[in-house]
């Protein structure tokens, strides 16, 4: 299938992997939809046992199981020097992300709202577009409802490194490591022009379609400006080295350049270091799953 065409199918592989039980943690144990208060639920799939947990916070209108699939060795697309994720025929792997990092360690990722299209206990949906704010407390419900207790390693991709900036700035209590996967980075609007910040701020209200998810990029930005200094911890920022062909581009998209330099000043800003890694796209998870799995299983022992 291809990587658009997985996005709307019904979600399998999620409700049939299980996790492994921890008697410390019972809730976290069962894949499934996580009461949050109010009338509404998360979902959560934890694999793997063994501290520090890791918590992972996917791209906009992406979800957990982008994180047990991979681009397969032989798909054409890795010929190109071009990020063709739109033509990828992704498979479930056991040497996928989350699978990968399971052998080391628990890790856990969640569907936002309105991001999984289909299938059995999904999140419940919200008013789109939402506010970064948002995202951040229900990260932190979610965390309390499902017992993940200690401090956690989170992994963050795109959008979802906005998120994880604004939670560590706010909750460094929660925090013991971080991992920036192509992250959308608080730098990027400073180093963008006008035009180039509105277009990223419209496309991010609408998302993947109607229905989707979708963000006020203004106010994340402005939020994060806002909030405490990010908290000194174990730390990485990881940056693809392929971008969309020239057709898919327009004058208003960030330049490859534009992105790897805001990814340089968010790794200074952590006191770390922004790593190139060869042969990636945007969606590093699936395209190098074993140098995402590494970079974190690595800052999981540096945490140790």
């Amino acid at each position: 299938m291809t990587w658009r065409s997985f996005w709307v199918i019904t979600v399998v592989l999620v409700i049939t992997m299980g996790c492994v039980r921890s008697s410390a943690d019972p809730v976290a144990a069962t894949p499934g939809a996580v009461d949050i208060g109010a009338g509404r639920s998360l979902f959560l799939q934890c694999q793997g046992s063994g501290s520090p947990t890791v918590f992972v916070i996917p791209g906009l209108g992406s979800y957990a199981e982008a994180w047990n699939h991979v681009i397969p060795a032989d798909d054409p697309i890795r010929e190109s020097r071009f990020d063709m994720i739109d033509r990828a025929d992704v498979v479930p792997s056991p040497e996928a992300a989350q699978p990968t990092v399971a052998r080391t360690t628990r890790v856990c990722v969640y569907d936002r709202p309105d991001t999984r299209p289909d299938g059995e206990q999904r999140s419940t949906p919200v008013a789109q577009p939402h506010h970064l704010q948002g995202d951040v407390d229900d990260v932190v419900a979610l965390i309390a409802a499902a017992g993940l207790t200690g401090r956690l390693v989170f992994v963050a991709h795109s959008y979802g490194g906005l998120i994880l900036d604004l939670l560590a700035r706010q909750r460094p209590d929660l925090v013991s490591g971080l991992v920036f996967v192509e992250p959308t980075s608080e730098f990027l609007p400073e180093l963008g022009t006008s035009s180039q910040n509105s277009a990223f701020f419209e496309s991010g209200r609408h998302g993947k379609g109607a229905d989707a998810e979708g963000v006020w990029f203004e106010g994340a930005f402005a939020a994060v400006a806002a909030a405490p200094p990010l908290p000194r911890v174990p730390s990485v920022v990881l940056t693809g080295d392929r971008f969309p062909p020239p057709e898919q581009l327009t004058e208003d998209t960030y330049t490859q350049a534009q992105i790897r330099r805001a990814n340089d000043m968010l790794a200074a800003a952590l006191g770390a270091v922004n790593v190139l890694v060869p042969g990636s796209g945007h969606s590093m998870m699936l395209y190098q799953p074993a140098v995402v799995a590494a970079a974190v299983v690595d800052i999981v022992e540096r945490v140790r």
